[in-house]
């Protein structure tokens, strides 16, 4: 089982890997990608729902959305009852700038989705987020000294 697991995990990093090379040809960072592709589904967001969620740093996000509150791309509204949360969307401003990167991207990944499914169906993606919790379970559930040399 091991090998398998070694395979996964190398195609993941394979799979982010594809994604740090676009963004260096854009000139783009990972996490202004990934809070692009967060507001794209034209959804409010919050900042501390974004970090959770997508598993970048609160003051990464914060300087991100910051910058581009300041070039117009964002606005943030205040959400009732939540001192220090404020909602994200895109301006119109910020839409016209996702769309400098985010079609191809979905292009790729629409290209990627279709082989694979053909191959192994699109069951695979419940396969993955499936392993995923299970194995945030395992860690969770596991002992924090476990293979650490005493």
């Amino acid at each position: 089982m091991s090998e398998k697991i070694r395979i996964l995990n190398k195609s993941l990093y394979r799979i982010n890997e594809a994604y740090l090379l676009n963004e260096q040809k854009k000139k783009i960072s990972d996490a202004e990608l990934c809070i692009m592709y967060v507001l794209d589904d034209g959804l409010p967001h919050s900042q501390i729902e974004i970090s959770r969620e997508w598993f970048i740093p609160k003051t990464t996000v914060n300087t991100v959305i910051g910058h581009w509150i300041d070039k117009g791309y964002v606005r943030a509204a205040a959400i009732p009852g939540k001192r220090r949360e404020r909602n994200i969307t895109f301006t119109d401003l910020g839409k016209a700038y996702s769309g400098e990167y985010l079609p191809a991207i979905y292009k790729a990944e629409e290209q990627a989705m279709r082989e694979t499914a053909k191959r192994y169906s699109d069951s695979f993606v419940e396969a993955i987020e499936y392993y995923a919790s299970c194995l945030e379970k395992a860690f969770r559930g596991s002992d924090d000294t476990a293979g650490k040399d005493d």
